[in-house]
């Protein structure tokens, strides 16, 4: 058996086994593919009976909304409209869960990982927060696809040679990286945040390289044509929701309308007291966080003037946020560190049933602390050796960490990071057993040199 055969029959068993688990997650699981906690399912239903946009359940009081960001419902109201769910947003998962898996490797091969592509599949088959959100009907298992679908296209273009074939490969392989990126978008809002310091970055080494180096015009419109072609691939994702959000709300709506209530939630005092304050792991009481939003409702309904739409909800908890982070600042302090700590957590602070034990929590802490080393070292070796590949990598991880520096957060936000941490972190452990391969090595040959001598 040759090399490559080699490699695809693992990788075959490696999908073999990220179905398996999927699959018998979503038979175990399968009550929590109705569980709306997002009200997701809710917008699907009214989408597929031509209700529109809303997640009110009574038809003859259909309020439109854009709390929720709707690439995700749009995909569930497909499956309703199709009479398929909740069987068929299972097999979605199981089947966005295998692609994550496959694109991950094919993300390694064109970082010319080899057989370490092959471990960063098996970390994101393997992976418990993918896994165990396979059976909700949550963005995270979209998420995680379209971002490692975002940056094996990021890869494959910064791959891309001076070559002659360059100007017929680059306008559409930007121009389709766009679109997955403005998906990406409609799925979380966060990656805006990426989007926005990846153009900084471009923009700022253009300007270094213009600084540096006196090109013609035309050596400039190439360098920033394939910026061009994303923007058009962005904007033609993102239109649609941004033109019905002008024309339904009066507003130029592009992310949600739910960014006030993160905001706030996780910077209001009664968080900081009864979490912010406590010892570590520990967790907001559901009686205690339904009391507060009982209580910000009562605020909302006592506003003069009223506050009528989603979108005046939703400045107006902006600004209550910014005033508790303003009149508490060192406790919001203590909650960012907090929340970094919740985003790059060991293990779930709450578990379900299937997760309960102390033997599954201290495995998955064992495991993460593994994957999560690896991938310390590996941002540290790509920023110091300054693999340009890999820059995609750390403006991803680097933006949702800073977002989530400030939102409400928790273990799995970090769900649509979990391929780019695995190659990271296989790329880290890679380069260190070479090294210590090559210091063993040295040493063999000095004490072979003693010898002789």
């Amino acid at each position: 058996m040759t090399q490559t055969s080699r490699s695809h029959l693992i990788l075959l068993l490696i999908l073999i086994l990220a179905g398996g688990l999927r699959i018998a997650l979503v038979y175990l699981q399968t009550d929590q593919l109705q569980q709306d906690r997002d009200a997701y399912l809710a917008i699907a239903g009214n989408m597929a009976m031509g209700h529109g946009y809303s997640s009110t359940p009574d038809p003859n009081e259909i309020q439109p909304t854009a709390f929720r960001p709707p690439l995700y419902p749009a995909l569930l109201s497909v499956l309703y409209f199709l009479n398929a769910a909740p069987l068929g947003i299972g097999i979605v998962q199981i089947i966005l869960g295998i692609l994550t898996v496959w694109l991950t490797w094919q993300t390694g091969k064109r970082l010319q990982m080899q057989w370490a592509a092959l471990v960063a599949a098996a970390i994101v088959a393997t992976d418990p927060i993918l896994l165990q959100y396979t059976t909700y009907p949550m963005t995270e298992v979209l998420a995680a696809f379209l971002t490692i679908l975002l940056l094996y296209l990021l890869v494959t273009s910064l791959s891309i040679k001076s070559v002659s074939g360059e100007k017929q490969v680059i306008p559409p392989l930007f121009f389709w990286t766009g679109v997955v990126w403005g998906l990406a978008i409609l799925c979380r809002p966060t990656y805006l945040a990426f989007l926005g310091i990846w153009l900084v970055v471009r923009f700022t080494a253009s300007l270094i390289f213009k600084l540096h180096n006196r090109k013609s015009e035309s050596m400039k419109e190439r360098k920033w044509s394939p910026v061009m072609y994303l923007a058009t691939g962005i904007m033609l994702a993102v239109s649609p929701w941004f033109i019905r959000n002008l024309v339904v709300f009066h507003a130029p709506i592009l992310s949600t309308t739910h960014g006030g209530y993160t905001l706030l939630l996780g910077n209001n005092p009664v968080f900081y007291e009864d979490v912010v304050q406590k010892p570590w792991g520990t967790v907001w009481s559901g009686e205690s966080l339904s009391d507060w939003q009982k209580n910000l409702e009562d605020q909302i309904s006592r506003q003069v003037p009223p506050l009528e739409t989603e979108q005046e909800r939703d400045r107006w908890m902006y600004q209550r946020a910014k005033n508790n982070i303003a009149e508490q600042p060192e406790l919001f302090v203590s909650a960012c560190i907090l929340r970094f700590k919740r985003l790059w957590n060991l293990s779930p602070l709450t578990s379900s049933a299937l997760l309960s034990t102390p033997l599954v929590d201290w495995s998955i802490a064992g495991y993460y602390s593994v994957i999560l080393i690896g991938c310390i070292c590996g941002t540290f070796l790509v920023v110091w050796n300054r693999e340009q590949k890999w820059e995609p990598f750390i403006w991803l991880i680097l933006s949702f960490t800073v977002v989530h520096l400030f939102y409400w957060t928790n273990m799995r936000m970090r769900a649509p990071l979990v391929p780019a941490i695995a190659l990271l972190s296989v790329y880290g452990w890679s380069q260190l057993s070479r090294f210590f391969k090559f210091g063993s090595t040295v040493n063999r040959d000095a004490n072979d040199q003693r010898n002789i001598l």
